[in-house]
Parts: C-alpha cells; sequence; structure tokens
C-alpha cells in the first residue's frame, strides 16, 4: 500500500467507519494502529461528505490520552484563545516543531547505529577488527597498525631517549633532596 494516498474512511451516524479504501468496517483501536504504522487518513461524513478528519483525530488524542495529555486549565485556555496568537500557534509552529523533532530523532537514530556498529571495525567477513589503542604511540586515522616492524635504529633510539629521561630524573631527585631540610 502507497502511503502517500491517505485511506479513505466513512463514518456513520451510528459512529461506525468504514474504510473504503480496503473495504473493512474499523474499531477506532484499528484506526489508531493504521495512522501509527505510517498511513494518512481521510475521514468523510457518509451523509454530508463533510471531512470529519480533524474531529476524528482529536477524538483520538481525547479518549486515548487526552486526559492526560491536556490539563483542565490549558483546554480552558486554548478554547478562550484559539482566533489569536494561540491559534497561530497551533496551526502553524506545533506542527513545524513536531516536524523537527522527529526529523532530529531519526537523523539520531541513524547516527548512533552507525555509532554502535562503524563500518572500519568490520572487514569482508564481517569480523570485528576493532583498532587497539596505544596512547604512547601516535594517533592512527586510518586505523590500520603499521605493517612493518620497527626498526632496531628506532628502538636504540627510543631507549637512549628512556635512559636520559632516567638520569634527569634521578638528577631532580638528588636536588629536590638537597633541598629539604633535615628533620
Amino acid at each position: 500500500m502507497d502511503n502517500s494516498e491517505p485511506i479513505r474512511i466513512t463514518k456513520y451516524s451510528n459512529r461506525r467507519i468504514y474504510d473504503s479504501t480496503n473495504s473493512r468496517h474499523l474499531t477506532l483501536d484499528q484506526l489508531v494502529e493504521l495512522i501509527k504504522e505510517g498511513h494518512d487518513v481521510e475521514v468523510i461524513d457518509s451523509k454530508s461528505k463533510e471531512d470529519l478528519t480533524q474531529a476524528v483525530l482529536m477524538q483520538i488524542l481525547i479518549e486515548d490520552k487526552g486526559s492526560h495529555l491536556f490539563s483542565t486549565s490549558f483546554l480552558h485556555q486554548l478554547i478562550r484563545n484559539r482566533e489569536g496568537v494561540l491559534g497561530e500557534f497551533f496551526s502553524d509552529f506545533v506542527p513545524k516543531m513536531l516536524d523537527a523533532y522527529l526529523e532530529t530523532q531519526d537523523s539520531f537514530r541513524k547516527q548512533m547505529q552507525t555509532f554502535t556498529m562503524p563500518n572500519q571495525w568490520v572487514d569482508t567477513s564481517q569480523e570485528m577488527k576493532v583498532p587497539i589503542f596505544n596512547p604512547f604511540t601516535a594517533f592512527n586515522v586510518s586505523g590500520q597498525t603499521p605493517s612493518k616492524p620497527e626498526t632496531s635504529e628506532h628502538n636504540d633510539t627510543e631507549h637512549d631517549e628512556v635512559h636520559e629521561l632516567k638520569y634527569r630524573l634521578s638528577e631532580l631527585e638528588k636536588r629536590l633532596n638537597m633541598k629539604e631540610p633535615n628533620n
């Protein structure tokens, strides 16, 4: 079924609803499930052919979780100010805000999926190849480990540097010991 075309619902005076698109009677709960699945609906009165979509959607909201969704004071304010700025707020701003929220939520979910299983950590055999983090080596952006073993010249240089650092540390300790007063 193409979700871009709304499902045409006919509402009868006895409160029964009929899915004209799929030729079946629906309960209000089944209509809610259709909407949750991503389908848009268009509700038409069987006699007057009036569009009742907004009224039925509000009925669903109120009967489903409406008693907790809107406080009594909020509903009073909404009724008192529905033609002014508050009406514009609900008809213009709230739908845009909800769309932006849902887009952000979807984007965040996609980013988290990428984060939880980065492609560069999986090879062609679908086995994980998590890079090993060594804080004492230079940062490797590619995530690849060096293919060549380190040369002995490099090891000698490191050994000399370590030896030099140890010597400097011992000299500093000696200086500190000389400056400490005798207890």
